[in-house]
């Protein structure tokens, strides 16, 4: 298992670039009946792997390793504000593949205070579109997703969020998700932590 995550790119600890969101406006709707089962599949399997724990097999089956990782969440201002430059979203995450292996490296420690008693997960990706990117076998995927966190008897997170995944049939002939950023609803953490994989 594992040997056929090879990529285009070789993963880079150094590189910290903000992918740039899609303009799904501009980009072709994909037609392919068999490209975009293949694509949803992909994201089937993985919210299964998260969601019963199995994050070595996630890097290994659905990440690329030139991937990048990015949770935004967005500053809503009245729409005739003008006062302020910052710009209007704040990043959560940017990881890239070794930042995303040292997290998943760090739960299989057994030394995380969530993983015992254990959490239970459940994942819901909805509204999957696949387009059409310039490059060839590329695509640019946007889903929804809704995914709840439980715990003990009371402790229940609920986590809400847009994903814009730019998909990549690597050398092997499968496809890997080589870009995820994430559009996090909540603009005040309403769970207890974001330790989790959306």
């Amino acid at each position: 298992m594992g040997n056929d995550i090879a990529a285009s790119a070789p993963p880079s600890a150094s590189s910290r670039d903000i992918p740039a969101a899609f303009d799904f406006g501009k980009l072709e709707i994909c037609l392919d009946d068999a490209a975009c089962r293949e694509v949803e599949r992909l994201l089937m399997r993985e919210a299964r792997l998260l969601d019963t724990e199995q994050f070595s097999e996630w890097l290994e089956q659905v990440l690329d390793p030139a991937i990048r990782y990015v949770v935004t969440s967005r500053q809503l201002r009245y729409r005739k504000e003008r006062r302020y430059v910052a710009p209007p979203e704040m990043f959560l995450f940017n990881d890239d593949y070794v930042f995303l292996k040292a997290r998943v490296d760090q739960f299989y420690t057994g030394m995380q205070w969530r993983t015992d008693p254990p959490e239970r997960y459940r994942r819901l990706v909805t509204n999957i579109e696949v387009f059409r990117t310039a490059a060839k076998d590329e695509f640019a995927v946007r889903s929804n997703v809704l995914a709840q966190r439980s715990r003990r008897a009371y402790e229940v997170d609920q986590f809400i969020c847009c994903r814009e995944d730019r998909v990549r049939r690597c050398p092997a002939g499968t496809l890997r998700i080589v870009q995820r950023r994430i559009d996090f609803d909540e603009r005040s953490i309403a769970g207890r932590n974001m330790v989790i994989f959306l």
